[in-house]
């Protein structure tokens, strides 16, 4: 045994690499640029060329049609990049878009991709379009795009772009002091540059170096070198103080006028300070985490566990990659309401930390049952979030992490773990996270329930208790074949207090293997077609899931990804009961024809269990979600949306469900700063509805400024007198937050 963990660790502890080209620009204190989209011969005399080369999708490395041209020169304390894209004007797909509008992946962009650090641990991802709109990310080695890009990653630069008669121009210019890289005056990065376009309607891909679309690190390959010397490390000291106020007004009776309350004030102060240039400490009080847009309603009428919302919030964004887990070991939002919250960030080049401490005014507490979970609001916490991880070498690194909160009327959450990353060999990658968990419950009545969850009450009476979790993947990916074994073992009594735990009481074994094939052809650009079986056991060795998925996969004509799933439960253990032969199919559509058309469809049919009756039983399951967008003009854009949900009982034409959420999304965006925007929505399973005007101001990261409302109906009246569009509740808010640098 002794042996084989050697042998592994060897592998780990070896380097994997990826050709590599050295580039030296001159460096430029003389020039004045200006960042117009504009690349003139005077500006950039002085700059270096790379070219975009190859073509990486849907060709494998050819040589590309459309030329590409990159410049790079920087200053001491400015990196400077133009892209010259050629191009048909009449064919480019650009609009006018907001800071980090998704969108942008529906027109023509430029990317520059920096591993500032030279080890794969991330990329820094900043995008532009023609038009000059900017969207960052930070990308990570993830198995799917929702896991492997964190788009609220910001960094703050300039951008501007043209369209001109043969392409179109962008120019960057990027502030040392953004970016996060090692001490020292004289740099090395691992950079490359990116261009997504279209041809036929096709989307294209293309770098200015070679990319192995079958290696299980896609970040790993990010290895062309910048080298940059001498420039200026300038420290910053921020102040982020923020006003902010709102007034609201409700109806004691269907009859009544709106009342409304007085005006609420509020204040608070975000401090970022750099120690230096790989540590940061921020401190925030009173922050306001009002978010500028409703989240997306999801449906829950048929979930037994509560339902993640992704983070929004910029303070809680900023250096929370280091934390992300499978194991749900971490969810910023289960910090709620926080008075006062610090965070320390330090990355160096072989190590990495984290300090988050929170003093939370209105603390969540989730319980993790083996089919459903609990979830009561409690009272002030205090929270600490302590991470650590060393890298090895580039292709492995080991981690822990300890969090902790400790409730003001008693009872405590403790949790320490570890965790893994291994890239054994070019198309083998081993990872793996552990954790123990101690509790004590506080006395107090935020559950109310009568459940037990092995041998111990839900209900919240002092109890002490301990659990762990484990997670182990190992993933395959080559030219023709993806495969990935998965284990996941979560105790009767694991509970992540400052995470997101909903199941536990589970062993349970996933195999995935899949053949995939890139013709490269316009009709026929990715083919796959494989199979995921899943297998569930509980502690006590009763047998909880069969599951076996048929998954087909492709894209073809005008920019369509078809995916098609056969998900069938041959045995489902629900609270206790047996049921089998569930099946259902699924499929998901999404296409994007043109600049001004993109849409997304997903429909599910076939049996599923009602996890809300009293006694579970099977129904039909009709849901589908149908989300088209609509680019009306460059700065005028549509949205709507129907999310619609059915289950029906098998003997008759009674449901348990049946209803639908309708969105309905208008945006006039007319810089890449300003816009005013109004959402509206219809949710026939609470018969409310809510409509949310919008005007916002934003020219970087941080500074903003927006004024909107909501106005809401409440279903509680609508049996004395129905009407959607009634008004019984209403907000106004405004804000204005903006960065101060000394």
């Amino acid at each position: 045994m002794k042996s084989t963990f050697y042998s592994l660790l060897f592998f780990a502890l070896g380097s994997i690499s990826y050709c590599q080209d050295r580039y030296v620009p001159n460096k430029d204190n003389e020039t004045e640029f200006i960042i117009d989209g504009i690349i003139s011969e005077k500006e950039w005399k002085n700059a270096i060329q790379v070219d975009l080369d190859y073509e990486v999708n849907p060709g494998n490395n050819i040589i590309p049609k459309e030329k590409t041209k990159v410049y790079i020169v920087y200053s001491d304390t400015h990196l400077y990049v133009g892209f010259y894209a050629i191009a048909n004007p009449k064919e480019i797909r650009a609009s006018i878009r907001s800071r980090d509008d998704l969108g942008m992946i529906s027109d023509d962009f430029v990317i520059i991709a920096f591993d500032t650090y030279g080890d794969s641990r991330n990329n820094y991802l900043l995008l532009s379009n023609a038009f000059g709109s900017q969207l960052d990310a930070r990308a990570v080695n993830a198995l799917t795009d929702e896991d492997r890009y964190d788009i609220n990653f910001n960094v703050d630069h300039e951008t501007s772009g043209s369209i001109v008669s043969n392409g179109y121009q962008v120019e960057f210019k990027i502030p040392f002091s953004s970016l996060p890289f090692p001490n020292g005056n004289n740099q090395e990065w691992n950079f490359n540059f990116r261009r997504n376009t279209f041809r036929d309607g096709i989307p294209i891909e293309l770098r200015s170096q070679v990319y192995d679309r079958t290696a299980p690190c896609q970040i790993c390959q990010t290895t062309d070198r910048l080298i940059l010397s001498d420039i200026k490390i300038e420290k910053r000291v921020e102040l982020l103080p923020y006003l902010a106020g709102n007034v609201t007004g409700s109806k004691a009776d269907i009859l009544d006028e709106l009342k409304y309350e007085k005006l609420k004030p509020n204040l608070g102060l975000g401090l970022n300070i750099d120690l230096n240039k790989n540590s940061t400490l921020e401190v925030t009080l009173n922050p306001d985490f009002s978010q500028v847009e409703a989240d997306v309603t999801q449906i829950d009428v048929n979930s037994a566990v509560a339902l993640e919302y992704p983070e929004r919030r910029p303070y809680f964004n900023r250096g929370t990659d280091i934390v992300q887990y499978i194991s749900g070991a971490f969810y910023s939002r289960s910090i709620n309401n926080p008075l006062i919250s610090t965070k320390l960030i330090s990355q160096g080049k072989k190590e990495r930390l984290f300090f988050l401490t929170a003093l939370d005014q209105n603390s969540i507490y989730q319980i993790a049952g083996e089919d459903k979970s609990y979830l009561g609001k409690g009272e002030e916490s205090f929270v600490n979030v302590l991470r650590y991880q060393k890298l090895l070498s580039k292709n492995s690194r080991l981690g822990l992490l300890s969090t902790n909160r400790y409730y003001k009327d008693g009872g405590y959450g403790n949790l320490f773990g570890t965790d893994g990353w291994f890239l054994l060999t070019k198309n083998l990658r081993l990872t793996y996270e552990l954790f123990l968990n101690l509790n004590k419950e506080p006395n107090a009545d935020w559950i109310d329930s009568n459940d037990i969850i092995f041998g111990r009450s839900v209900k919240l009476d002092n109890q002490n208790f301990n659990g762990k979790s484990l997670y182990f993947q190992l993933y395959r990916n080559t030219e023709k074949w993806r495969s990935y074994l998965t284990y996941r073992d979560f105790s009767p009594n694991f509970q992540a207090d400052v995470g997101f735990v909903v199941k536990n009481n589970r062993r349970w074994a996933t195999l995935y293997h899949t053949y995939q094939i890139f013709p490269n052809k316009p009709e026929l650009q990715f083919l796959s077609f494989g199979t995921k079986a899943d297998i569930i056991y509980t502690y006590e060795d009763y047998l909880k899931t069969i599951s076996i998925d048929g998954i087909f996969s492709i894209k073809t004509l005008f920019n369509t990804e078809i995916e098609y799933t056969f998900d069938f439960d041959a045995f489902k253990n629900f609270l206790g009961r047996d049921y089998r032969n569930l099946e259902s199919n699924r499929f998901k559509i999404q296409s994007s024809p043109s600049e001004s058309f993109v849409i997304n469809f997903n429909l599910t049919i076939g049996r599923e269990l009602a996890f809300n009756e009293a006694i579970p039983e099977k129904g039909k399951e009709l849901t589908f979600n149908l989300i088209p967008l609509i680019q009306l003009s460059n700065k005028l854009r549509i949205s709507p949306s129907i999310r619609y949900a059915r289950l029906k009982h098998l003997e008759s034409n009674d449901f348990y469900y049946n209803g639908s959420i309708s969105r309905f999304s208008v945006r006039y965006q007319f810089n890449n700063f300003f816009n005013i925007r109004i959402v509206s929505e219809y949710n026939t399973f609470s018969d409310r509805f809510f409509i949310q005007p919008l005007i916002q101001w934003n020219p970087n990261p941080s500074t903003v400024f927006y004024i909107g409302g909501n106005q809401n109906s409440l279903s509680e009246f609508n049996d004395d007198l129905y009407s959607i569009f009634r008004v019984d509740q209403t907000q106004l808010f405004l804000k204005f937050q903006y960065l101060i640098g000394i």
